[in-house]
């Protein structure tokens, strides 16, 4: 369970999917300019569409379901991620001005400014980077020592004038458990894919924390994080594409 005035929404998965796609939509038709939220779930998979096409996806969700791991499928791209309660989501959703002067790079430095900022305002340096080994393995992971403690992903739609952005960060609060990384790695195998994920490549922020101060500096981090990221949804995305570029890998 949060706290009271914690800055997570606890939201059952399906809801929080939904709550995105309806944020999507209306920025799309106009009815708002962005929305940001920072929410956590049960413990669940959720998959790209792209990985439903595999000969073994319904035997791997079987299986997945059976062990206490639903599986949903999410419209943004990446790959194969848990979710669960010790796991923080951020979904940030903007409209981006039209032409080339703002793309794909801009909205993740969008997305994840807040979560950088916030980390170096509590003493965390943070950087992008793929990671090997890391779940969803990406480009515009947040990593911090080298292991991966954010993925990031992103949909576009178009609109008359510009474009809706929806975009994700998941962020790890504490580092993968042996459960969850057999569980995703027999996935995989059921699915037919080669791929094995590697539990030390990721950290979670409990670990960055100093043990006496855990809880109290975690929520500081998130409630900083929400008011950043609220911050940036409601200004023009261009205020904010530079921050944090000389980390990109």
């Amino acid at each position: 369970m949060t706290a009271p005035d914690s800055p997570v929404r606890e939201l059952a998965l399906a809801d929080a999917l939904d709550w995105e796609a309806a944020r999507l939509g209306d920025i799309a038709a106009g009815r708002c300019g962005g929305a940001a939220l920072l929410w956590s779930c049960e413990r669940a998979l959720v998959a790209p569409a792209s990985l439903s096409r595999q000969p073994g996806f319904k035997r791997a969700c079987s299986r997945a379901n059976d062990a206490g791991w639903p599986v949903h499928l999410r419209a943004t791209g990446g790959d194969l991620v848990p979710q669960g309660p010790d796991i923080v989501n951020l979904s940030l959703l903007f409209r981006a001005p039209p032409g080339a002067a703002f793309g794909l790079e801009d909205a993740y430095r969008q997305l994840t400014s807040p979560i950088c900022e916030a980390l170096s305002d509590a003493g965390i340096s943070a950087r992008y980077g793929a990671v090997p080994g890391a779940f969803c393995d990406g480009r515009f992971n947040i990593t911090i020592a080298g292991r991966k403690f954010a993925g990031t992903a992103q949909r576009w739609r178009p609109m008359a004038d510009g474009n809706a952005v929806q975009s994700h960060a998941l962020m790890l609060m504490r580092s993968l458990d042996g459960n969850t990384v057999a569980t995703l790695n027999r996935f995989y195998h059921d699915c037919g894919i080669d791929r094995v994920i590697d539990a030390g490549a990721h950290v979670g922020l409990h670990d960055l924390l100093a043990k006496d101060t855990d809880a109290r500096a975690q929520h500081r981090i998130l409630r900083m994080i929400a008011v950043r990221a609220h911050a940036s949804e409601a200004h023009a995305p261009a205020a904010n594409t530079r921050v944090l570029s000389r980390h990109l890998g």
